[in-house]
């Protein structure tokens, strides 16, 4: 291949996944697996039970509705305190790694397990994900991310029917390395770093549990086999119209 070519094919290829990304600036997602990998993330392992998360992890920091921040829930560690129903998690919910998860505390008023955990970024971002876990759901959950001045920019709703998942016949107290996950991944991928918090919850059902594990920002996302399909035209057709123009 000349070097002539070589560009173009370059500036093809470029120019397609340019024209990909532009067509929708912000793009939410749900997914049983993961659809991010790598990042900074918080798995929330290594805490006692009912430590409450704030700053603990760098570049986030953790609050709820309501008022107050959310806590840890380990497994197998409530002994039916602080309103826990004393069962392996305090209530029905799972992780997605590990053995410990994030949950909304008592602080502010709330009930345990219910209130809406929201993430705020240090700085703002293109990539952020969660898995959002609850193994017995009695309403649906809105997911929302926020950019400055709390704009608005994208929203999501996980239905009670997607939740656990559809391939989940665990217990409804999953114990630690349950497979398939006891829940789903849910994030937003935005063609620019506009995203300055992140809201989980609550359901649409007051006083139904649920759980986050594993939040991330900054991962990388692999193009799946549809996008790389629509690519591959895409690509071939600009190569033409940057051979045709160069020669």
């Amino acid at each position: 291949m000349t070097m002539k070519m070589r560009v173009l094919v370059l500036l093809a290829v470029t120019m397609a996944f340019a024209g990909l990304s532009l067509s929708d600036p912000i793009t939410a997602f749900q997914s049983y697996p993961p659809v991010l990998s790598g990042g900074t993330v918080a798995d929330f392992e290594g805490f006692a039970e009912f430590t409450v998360i704030t700053n603990q992890y760098a570049g986030m920091t953790f609050s709820q509705t309501g008022g107050g921040a959310p806590w840890i829930d380990n497994y197998d560690e409530n002994g039916g305190a602080n309103g826990c129903g004393g069962e392996a998690w305090c209530y029905a919910y799972g992780a997605s790694s590990g053995s410990g998860v994030l949950t909304g505390s008592t602080q502010g008023g709330n009930v345990v397990t219910t209130a809406g955990i929201i993430v705020t970024f240090a700085t703002p971002q293109s990539n952020v994900q969660a898995f959002l876990s609850d193994t017995s759901p009695l309403g649906d959950y809105t997911i929302t991310a926020y950019g400055a001045g709390d704009t608005l920019l994208d929203t999501e709703t996980v239905l009670e029917s997607a939740l656990p998942g559809p391939a989940y016949t665990g217990d409804v107290f999953p114990a630690p390395g349950t497979f398939p996950l006891p829940g789903i991944y849910v994030g937003f991928e935005d063609s620019l770093p506009d995203i300055v918090s992140i809201q989980i919850g609550p359901s649409s059902s007051g006083g139904d549990a649920f759980a986050v594990d594993d939040v991330s920002f900054g991962g990388t996302s692999v193009p799946e086999p549809s996008s790389l399909a629509l690519l591959a035209p895409v690509a071939l057709g600009m190569f033409w119209i940057l051979r045709r123009k160069l020669a």
